[in-house]
């Protein structure tokens, strides 16, 4: 995920067992990248240290439009730290978390950051949430 390769736009790892140091090495890599729209990274149980690395890179990165982070184990931590990178970054326009541990203090901080034109999914327990 240079800068020097302009033809990546996709990275799908779903199913990899990235776990949070695999997805704070790939946040690493998304601070400085340029060309990346999509990031699809479910089932690899990342928590909220990976997601919060994640957060982190989403605040400095204006190019991913799309990022997947279903089926993991990210709790409330890991949704509040992508809440605060919501407020920041204006070029995300989905957000997938379905299927985490996500309670309802992660949905609070997810709703209030969730803006015009961004879609938000997120399913804690048996609830699911469609934030606009």
């Amino acid at each position: 995920m240079c800068d020097s390769d302009a033809s990546l736009t996709e990275l799908l790892l779903g199913h990899h067992s990235i776990s949070d140091i695999g997805a704070s090495a790939l946040a690493e890599a998304l601070k400085v990248n340029r060309t990346l729209t999509a990031l699809e990274l479910q089932n690899n149980s990342i928590g909220d240290a990976g997601a919060s690395a994640v957060a982190v890179a989403s605040k400095v990165n204006r190019t991913l439009l799309m990022l997947w982070l279903p089926f993991n184990s990210i709790g409330d931590a890991g949704a509040s730290a992508l809440a605060e990178a919501l407020k920041v970054n204006r070029t995300l326009k989905m957000l997938v978390l379905s299927n985490n541990s996500i309670g309802e203090a992660g949905v609070q901080a997810l709703r209030s950051s969730v803006r015009s034109g961004c879609e938000l999914f997120v399913s804690a327990v048996a609830q699911h949430w469609l934030l606009h």
